[in-house]
């Protein structure tokens, strides 16, 4: 594991899957750990021989390509960046104190080659992550896979959307393994009315909504976006996370809500609480083959997979504020002038350093 630090924000990136590690951040008196890391990591003997490589170290954020589902019977479960070995660069030191880790994937993405940067500045409270993707055939889906631990629950909000799906199957079919609750497939408007398989409908708005369930959906960016947003105010636990994304490469936002609805190793009923807020451009996860041809989604000119060949490169930033008393719903997100804005539904705005330029180009 390799650790950039700088006054105010530390993480850690795991060489193994490049997860984001032990990210903390220390403002306004306050030391937020807003990311998740599952309970078994660490205990190697716990987690199945046969499981993804990914599933052992998972934390934080991940890089996914594909996400989901590889096509490959030699590739996990999303893919290389999540489940391969990543080597460090080196550490580049900016005038203005900043810290870049540089890191490039030992295996190739449909033989492109991937690099890795995450930047801290002094009092940002962000972590900017920054992929490359070089050369490569074909198409590819991608993803980030961050998330957060809200036991006491959060209050979720984004960027403009234009609808919303869950996929073909639930997560969990089988009584005996868990559960999934969320009706599959459907389409719905927002996340205040989305239909149940048991009849009736739930107002996901606020996470967790019920115990022990396995779900999961995507919420899709208009096609002309060019940037977005992703909030959870967390009350109860003391924080605000947020992301924004480069909407060009990331075009939509998945919602893995994983609250006890897995009953086998490693998961065994406890992995509770988790939200995966997943910055992506898939077809569900359903692999390359799916997401990189025609499909019902791409014909109604929603992206789900990213042309290879070239230089794709991928920007996605995160990260938390100490959330201010009375603080319910962020309903906006905005940058300028060297700051992001994190505006309330109540009226009430917090801004913090942001770097400007790290969209731009």
């Amino acid at each position: 594991m390799y650790r950039v630090a700088v006054e105010g924000i530390s993480v850690g990136v795991t060489a193994r899957g490049g997860m984001l590690e032990g990210l903390t951040i220390e403002r306004g008196g306050r030391r937020l750990m807003p990311l998740h890391r599952a309970p078994w990591v660490g205990q190697p003997k716990e987690v199945p021989p046969d499981a993804a490589p990914h599933l052992g170290v998972l934390e934080g954020d991940f890089f996914c390509a594909p996400f989901g589902r590889s096509d490959d019977p030699d590739v996990a479960t999303h893919g290389w960046p999540a489940n391969g070995d990543w080597q460090r660069l080196g550490l580049d030191v900016g005038r203005d104190g900043s810290r870049t880790g540089r890191f490039e994937l030992a295996q190739t993405v449909a033989g492109a080659v991937l690099t890795k940067e995450v930047t801290l500045r002094p009092g940002h409270p962000v972590v900017y992550q920054r992929h490359a993707l070089l050369g490569g055939l074909g198409a590819t889906s991608i993803s980030h896979h961050a998330m957060i631990h809200v036991p006491g629950g959060a209050r979720l909000s984004f960027s403009p959307k234009d609808f919303g799906a869950t996929p073909a199957t639930p997560q969990e079919s089988d009584p005996a393994r868990g559960r999934s609750l969320l009706a599959y497939p459907q389409r719905f408007d927002d996340l205040a009315g989305v239909a149940l398989a048991s009849g009736g409908w739930q107002d996901l708005r606020g996470y967790p909504w019920a115990d022990g369930h396995e779900d999961f959906l995507t919420l899709f960016d208009p096609p002309e976006a060019t940037l977005g947003w992703s909030a959870a105010v967390a009350a109860a636990d003391g924080f605000v996370f947020f992301a924004v994304k480069d909407a060009r490469m990331l075009c939509q936002t998945s919602l893995w809500m994983s609250n006890g609805g897995r009953r086998y190793p490693p998961w065994s009923s406890r992995h509770r609480a988790v939200l995966g807020i997943e910055e992506g451009t898939t077809h569900f996860g359903d692999g390359p083959r799916v997401s990189a041809t025609a499909n019902a989604l791409s014909e109604h000119g929603y992206r789900t997979a990213i042309p290879l060949g070239g230089a794709v490169v991928v920007r996605y930033a995160l990260g938390a504020i100490p959330c201010p008393t009375g603080w319910r719903e962020v309903a906006a997100v905005t940058l300028a002038d060297g700051a992001a804005t994190l505006v309330d539904a109540g009226g009430g705005a917090v801004t913090v350093p942001f770097d400007s330029g790290f969209f731009g180009g």
